[in-house]
């Protein structure tokens, strides 16, 4: 990926997400300061200041890091983005907390997300370990319990 952005690439990443063309140039922008050996892409460890200020910050890089390779390119990143900022936020944290990636919160889930947020998430813990004692939890499962 270059230095700069034109502007057939500024629309298409327009269309894609909901992001303002001012929006994704400074996104451009942030992620060229990452990439400071001009990769094309950047690692979770990049990412960990651009993301640290998020409340679930953790789960996040987390998110990142299990791509295949542990980078992401700006494309991605774009995607990534647009989800937590204009995606439906129960969906991404179901997606987030689904450790295993297999569209259910099992208790191994909960648990690697409780130690990663640590106090954060210990309210509601014990009832969805109750929960979970005799299955998995569904998305929506998981989320009608979070939102009590």
């Amino acid at each position: 990926m270059g230095n700069t952005l034109t502007d057939q690439q500024i629309m298409q990443y327009k269309n894609e997400t909901q992001f303002t063309p001012s929006q994704i140039k400074k996104i451009h922008k942030k992620f060229l300061a990452l990439d400071v050996q001009n990769k094309g892409f950047v690692s979770s460890q990049d990412m960990i200041p651009i993301l640290q200020n998020h409340r679930y910050s953790p789960l996040l890089i987390n998110l990142i890091s299990n791509k295949k390779n542990q980078q992401i390119d700006f494309v991605q990143l774009m995607h990534v983005l647009n989800q937590i900022q204009f995606g439906d936020k129960n969906q991404l944290f179901c997606k987030i907390i689904d450790q295993d990636k297999d569209g259910q919160i099992g208790i191994d889930d909960l648990a690697s997300a409780i130690s990663t947020l640590q106090p954060q998430c210990y309210s509601k813990s014990y009832e969805m370990a109750d929960q979970l004692c005799s299955k998995p939890l569904s998305y929506t499962n998981f989320t009608d319990i979070i939102l009590q």
